[in-house]
């Protein structure tokens, strides 16, 4: 049988009538699908279309990036608890304050105390004419 003969045996055949029952729940379904918020699939069908034409030229290579990120986040993640213990330790600012005072007080035992020699501030030149000057560059 040709599909030209399918047709034509279809269009012989009587159309039957929706049960009455099947139509209310059709509509129902109908109803429902359209309460759905149209503005959110829609925003979602437009970021990803502009996300797949983006993407499009080197999806290898944004995937590879995407990995990438993906293996900082794990090695970020399974850090942080390790620093966070550290941080727990010395959580107050006191105890903060007395470590840095001792390692001040070790580094000047280990390096030296070293004494800055008192000099007195350089005194600023008086000013002198602007005609001077000049004649001491012609002169010298």
């Amino acid at each position: 049988m040709k599909p030209d003969d399918f047709e034509k045996n279809l269009e012989r055949l009587p159309l039957r009538k929706i049960p009455t029952e099947w139509r209310a729940d059709i509509l129902s379904a109908a109803r429902q699908a359209t309460s759905t918020p149209h503005v959110f699939r829609s925003l979602l069908s437009a970021i990803n279309s502009q996300l797949s034409t983006l993407l499009w030229p080197h999806p290898k290579a944004w995937a590879g990036l995407a990995a990438i990120w993906l293996g900082l986040l794990v090695v970020n993640l399974g850090t942080a608890s390790k620093t966070d213990a550290g941080a727990k330790r010395m959580s107050s600012p006191p105890q903060i304050f007395m470590a840095l005072k001792e390692q001040r007080q070790l580094l000047t035992e280990l390096i030296g105390a070293q004494e800055a020699p008192a000099a007195e501030p350089a005194k600023p030149a008086a000013p002198r004419p602007r005609s001077e000057r000049r004649k001491e560059f012609l002169i010298g």
